[in-house]
C-alpha cells in the first residue's frame, strides 16, 4: 500500500446508472477517456474474444458494488477486528485504540456488540470525547452507537453532504471520499472540483489503463489511474490533482469490486493532507463484503494539531443466507 499521506478530512468508493441526462453526460466522458486509455496486451487479446472495452470503462462509471460492500457492514451479521494508532512527527506512537465485536441482528434492526476494547494513551480528552478527528469519523464510520434500521440497499450513486454541523459534514465527505471516489464535492474548498476524476477537465492530468490481474487468487480486470510526471511537455503541477493513483480490481465473472487502492494527497496553507486507502472484499453467498480496510492518513488544519493516524478493520465470519 502507498505510503504516506497528509489530509484535510473531507475523505472515505463507487459509481451507479443514474437518469437518462446523466447517462449522456458520462458517455461524453467515456468517449474521451476511449482516445486516451492504455490497454495491456492481454486486454488487447480478450478484445478479440469479446471483451467490450467501452462497455467496462462504463461500468467502472457506473459501479455500485463497492459502496453496497460498505452498507452490508451495517446489515449482515459478521465479526470485525480493529485497530487505530495516533503518531506524532517522529513515528512515535502517543496513543491507540483496538477493539473486537460482532455485528447483531434483532428482527428489522442492527447494532455493534463489543467484545473487548483497549484504550492506550491520550486518546481521550478529560470529558470523555476522543481528542482527534480521525479517529472521531473512524469511529462514526465503522462503530456507530446504538441500533440502527438493518439495509444494504444503494439508493443512488450520489451520496448527500449532510451540513447540519461541522462534524456531519466532515463525516458525510468522509464517507463519499472513501466511497465514492472519483465524484466531485463542490463543499470542499479549492479542490472539490478537482476530485472529479472521469471529468473531461481533468483527464488531461492522468494516465488511464487497463489491464489484467489477479486478486484473491481471482482473474480481475485492472482499472487503474494514476497522475501524469508531464503536463503537454511541462513537468506536471501537484497543484492540479488531488487523486494521485487509484487502482480497482474488478471480477471478470461478476464484475464486482474486489479490492480498491488509491492515494489522495493535497497541500496547501488551508488543506494540507496525504492519505492512502486499500480496502480488500470478498463474495460470501454470492454478496459483496469487506475482508480488510487500511487507512494510513497525516492530515493537517488550521487551528488543530497535525494528525498522524493509521487504523485497520479486519472483518471475517460473515452470514450471509
Amino acid at each position: 500500500m502507498p505510503h504516506g499521506m497528509r489530509v484535510r478530512l473531507a475523505l472515505p468508493l463507487v459509481l451507479i446508472a443514474c437518469s437518462a441526462g446523466t447517462s449522456s453526460f458520462a458517455q461524453n466522458e467515456v468517449d474521451t477517456i476511449m482516445n486516451v486509455i492504455q490497454l495491456g496486451d492481454l486486454v488487447v487479446r480478450a478484445q478479440g474474444s469479446g471483451f467490450n472495452v467501452e462497455g467496462f470503462v462504463q461500468q467502472v462509471m457506473d459501479d455500485t458494488t463497492f459502496q453496497h460492500a460498505f452498507q452490508n457492514t451495517r446489515f449482515h451479521p459478521h465479526h470485525v477486528k480493529s485497530a487505530l494508532r495516533v503518531r506524532n512527527k517522529d513515528e512515535r506512537e502517543t496513543a491507540s485504540l483496538f477493539r473486537q465485536g460482532k455485528l447483531v441482528r434483532e428482527g428489522p434492526t442492527a447494532h455493534i456488540s463489543l467484545d473487548s476494547v483497549s484504550e492506550q494513551g491520550r486518546l481521550r480528552e478529560r470529558n470523555g470525547d476522543l481528542r482527534y478527528l480521525t479517529a472521531e469519523m473512524y469511529d462514526d464510520v465503522f462503530f456507530p452507537k446504538g441500533a440502527w434500521p438493518a439495509s444494504n440497499l444503494i439508493h443512488g450513486r450520489e451520496q448527500e453532504i449532510d451540513r447540519s454541523s461541522r462534524f456531519e459534514k466532515y463525516r458525510s465527505e468522509l464517507k463519499k471520499f472513501m466511497f465514492n471516489p472519483g465524484q466531485e464535492i463542490a463543499s470542499v474548498p479549492m479542490i472539490g472540483d478537482k476530485l472529479a476524476l472521469f471529468d473531461q477537465r481533468m483527464m488531461p492530468f492522468y494516465d488511464y489503463g487497463i489491464d489484467q490481474g489477479f486478486r484473491g487468487g481471482r482473474a480481475c480486470w485492472v482499472f487503474s489511474t494514476v497522475v501524469k510526471d508531464t503536463v503537454d511537455g511541462d513537468p506536471a503541477d501537484e497543484d492540479d490533482t488531488v487523486i494521485k493513483r487509484m487502482f480497482t480490481w474488478f471480477d471478470q465473472g461478476d464484475m464486482q469490486v474486489l479490492a480498491r487502492e488509491y492515494r489522495i494527497a493535497h497541500a496547501s496553507l488551508i488543506l494540507d493532507f496525504d492519505i492512502s486507502i486499500t480496502v480488500e472484499n470478498t463474495t460470501v453467498n454470492g454478496d459483496l463484503v469487506p475482508l480488510k480496510v487500511v487507512y494510513d492518513g497525516v492530515w493537517d488544519i488550521p487551528f488543530k494539531k497535525r494528525e498522524i493516524v493509521r487504523f485497520y478493520l479486519e472483518y471475517s465470519d460473515w452470514q450471509v443466507p
